[in-house]
């Protein structure tokens, strides 16, 4: 299971430097990034997984979500292809 920790601000709310995020971790292991990011005073949400997500290439697929939940979809859904796609 998936599990999600803070990093820089345990709320909604930025820390005083501006920054929040979301750590992915399984089984001790960080697999992807959530930050959140301001545009035009709308909050999206930019992931970054830090495991393979295209047969033979690096990780890092990046994507711009809409809200946390899509971030979270997003992750799950990739780690779920590359467990499927290494056995």
């Amino acid at each position: 299971m998936i599990e999600y920790y803070s990093r820089y601000s345990d709320t909604d709310d930025s820390d005083r430097m501006g920054r929040w995020a979301r750590i992915a971790v399984l089984n001790k292991i960080q697999i992807a990034w959530i930050s959140r990011v301001t545009i035009k005073g709308v909050h999206k949400y930019s992931t970054s997984c830090d495991f393979p997500t295209r047969l033979n290439d690096i990780s890092k697929e990046h994507k711009l979500c809409e809200s946390l939940a899509e971030a979270k979809e997003f992750i799950k859904e990739r780690w779920e292809w590359f467990k499927e796609n290494t056995k």
